[in-house]
């Protein structure tokens, strides 16, 4: 384990990481959409009705 944790200081000091710490921005804030009229609400869509399958007799294992 000391190998690697060697292994990894090694790296970061290879890429400039040395003091461990990260540099951290500020993220910038969203602006909030004004609400607007709706023309109104769609209708529900209606879904296709599914018919159901045949159901076929489970098939008998010959000479068994």
């Amino acid at each position: 384990m000391a190998a690697l944790q060697e292994s990894v200081r090694k790296a970061q000091a290879a890429r400039g990481e040395g003091s461990g710490e990260a540099e951290v921005h500020e993220m910038p804030t969203a602006k909030k959409k004004t609400a607007g009229k709706t023309a109104g609400k769609a209708p529900a869509k209606k879904t296709a009705k599914k018919s159901a399958a045949a159901k076929k007799p489970a098939r008998r294992q010959r000479g068994a």
